[in-house]
């Protein structure tokens, strides 16, 4: 037990440290691209990355999940699950590629054709990369998703930059997303012992669709709505108001998928190790819920109070706009947690076909809401995403009721104190932005008083959440 406590904190550790380092140099990179690119140049890349994303899917989730899932797991599996997954990246390039003058006519803008042509090549660097990933993730070894991530997310931010700067527009950042992949992808094959062999086995192929298949159809189906979204914004307003509720994500999304990403990477392997376990799977997924909740509430908090001045510092007043997206986007974040731990909880004990079926529950209600708020404005379609967040949450919370024991009443017990703390927070400090002060000032002001109160209340209340990651920080510095 000690010993594999010492494993998922080594592993939360480094998962973190990759996440915020990475992050942090993208965020600094971003901020200078939308200093240089107009809001209409990153609404055309987010026209296609809608298709990227759910091509990606096929290469990613069901075929590296798979991997990590199978205990026993060897070189032949791995092999196999790369030549299968090289395989569906030629057949979902050569679909975006006769399907991209379609897009751009879609759309009304020609240029698309060709960015959407080149821009797609990533499937097949995504291909290898999530098999490569899948090797660390089985192995815990998280220091390497550090390496690789930072040295990517540095030299692609520099392409970025440098293109943008002498005038290659949308496409400064079609070269910086491509050169990211492929950097990530070169940085692992020499520190990660896997490499690829000349091996291959039906049977292994076969047994990997019957779990990863299910995988690939819930994140597809779950995708596809998701990027929905996206598509009828760009088709019914415009590519700047596109840009400006991306980049409203953007913000909340550095943090929120930083601690997402964490748990889900850390506590899947983890989890899949213990599938017999049922006592122990509840164990951890509680206190999953509770420390993952704590970071985001507390973090997500902070941004929605300092989101305007932060915005009119960082991006200028040309992106001042996205303010309200990144408020809502934050409210949506904190509701969505516990939906990330107990879909993770579902994958790690082999029921991918409980998940497929919730995805088959839930879209329907997404896509009633979703076409319910594209006839209003883009601000209806924003608070469309924290309203069908509860609704999620309530459907993906049902089936570890009774799979592990983990009710209903108690995961709301575990969550909900640190979502009081974060309302008291929010409305006290909130009304600092109203102060007619500097706004370097006034996010200073801002960040101290949600920080002192945040955590003076956790202190106060005994927030157990609180005191164990204390615990673990006085562990880990120890």
């Amino acid at each position: 037990m000690a010993s594999e406590k010492k494993q998922i904190l080594g592993g939360m550790f480094w998962k973190m440290a990759e996440r915020v380092s990475s992050q942090g140099v993208t965020f600094l990179i971003s901020i200078i691209l939308a200093r240089l690119l107009s809001p209409s140049e990153y609404g055309v890349i987010a026209l296609v990355n809608i298709f990227i994303v759910l091509a990606n899917i096929f290469v990613t989730n069901g075929f590296s999940a798979s991997l990590i899932q199978n205990k026993n797991a060897d070189a032949l599996d791995f092999s196999t699950n790369l030549y299968c997954s090289l395989g569906v990246s030629c057949i979902l390039y050569a679909i975006i590629y006769f399907s991209s003058p379609f897009i751009a006519e879609f759309y009304g803008i020609p240029e698309l054709t060709l960015i959407t042509r080149v821009y797609s090549l990533s499937i097949f660097l995504y291909s290898f990369n999530s098999i490569q990933q899948a090797w660390v993730s089985r192995h815990l070894v998280f220091k390497k998703f550090f390496y690789a991530t930072f040295c990517a997310s540095v030299g692609s931010g520099v392409i970025g930059i440098v293109l943008a700067y002498n005038g290659y527009g949308v496409w400064a950042l079609v070269y910086q997303y491509l050169s990211n992949i492929l950097i990530s992808m070169l940085v692992l094959k020499f520190i990660v012992p896997w490499k690829p062999e000349m091996i291959f086995s039906w049977e292994r192929a076969k047994g990997m669709l019957k779990y990863g298949g299910q995988l690939m159809a819930t994140g597809f189906v779950g995708n596809a709505f998701n990027q929905l979204r996206s598509l009828l914004i760009g088709k019914f307003y415009s590519t700047a108001d596109l840009a400006l509720f991306n980049r409203g994500e953007q913000f909340p999304g550095l943090i929120s998928n930083n601690v997402n990403i964490t748990v889900s990477s850390v506590l899947f392997p983890v989890l899949a190790n213990h599938s017999d376990d049922l006592k122990r799977i509840k164990e951890l997924t509680r206190r999953s819920i509770k420390t993952s909740s704590f970071f985001l509430f507390f973090f997500m908090t902070m941004l929605a109070v300092v989101a305007y001045p932060l915005v009119k510092v960082l991006l200028t007043d040309k992106w001042i706009q996205c303010v309200p997206f990144m408020q809502i986007m934050c409210l949506d974040a904190m509701l969505g947690i516990v939906s990330t731990v107990n879909m993770q909880t579902l994958k790690a004990i082999g029921r991918s076909d409980v998940l497929l079926r919730l995805e088959l529950y839930k879209k329907p209600v997404f896509f009633l809401m979703l076409i319910i708020s594209v006839n209003i404005n883009v601000s209806a379609i924003a608070w469309s995403m924290p309203i069908y967040t509860i609704y999620s949450n309530y459907m993906n919370m049902k089936p570890n009721t009774s799979l592990i024991g983990y009710s209903m009443k108690e995961q709301l017990r575990d969550y909900l104190p640190v979502a009081l703390i974060a309302l008291i927070v929010f409305v006290v400090c909130y009304p600092l932005s109203l102060l007619a002060i500097n706004e370097y000032i006034q996010i200073v002001l801002q960040i101290i008083s949600c920080s002192i109160l945040f955590i003076g209340l956790a202190w106060v209340f005994r927030l157990d959440s609180f005191h164990y990651i204390l615990e673990l920080f006085k562990e880990k510095f120890r």
